[in-house]
């Protein structure tokens, strides 16, 4: 079933946080989100399905490309 595509959750706070696209290695799902290098914790901003769902994390977070890791 298809479905609208939502966020994961509200917009995060993104100080001293490192920008991490997941992707599940057996479904290939992406996932995109922040880390927080001291705790390990990572919090997942919005689903990922393709170049433009990226393009709008980046917009939404004021990133560039450069600033996102693979994990």
């Amino acid at each position: 079933m298809l479905g609208a595509k939502k966020a994961v959750c509200e917009k995060i706070d993104v100080l001293n946080k490192k920008a991490i696209i997941r992707k599940n290695r057996i479904t290939g799902e992406m996932v995109a989100g922040f880390l927080n290098p001291e705790t390990g914790v990572f919090e997942a901003a919005m689903e990922i399905d393709n170049e433009r769902d990226i393009d709008e994390f980046l917009d939404e977070y004021d990133l560039s490309i450069v600033m996102i890791s693979n994990m």
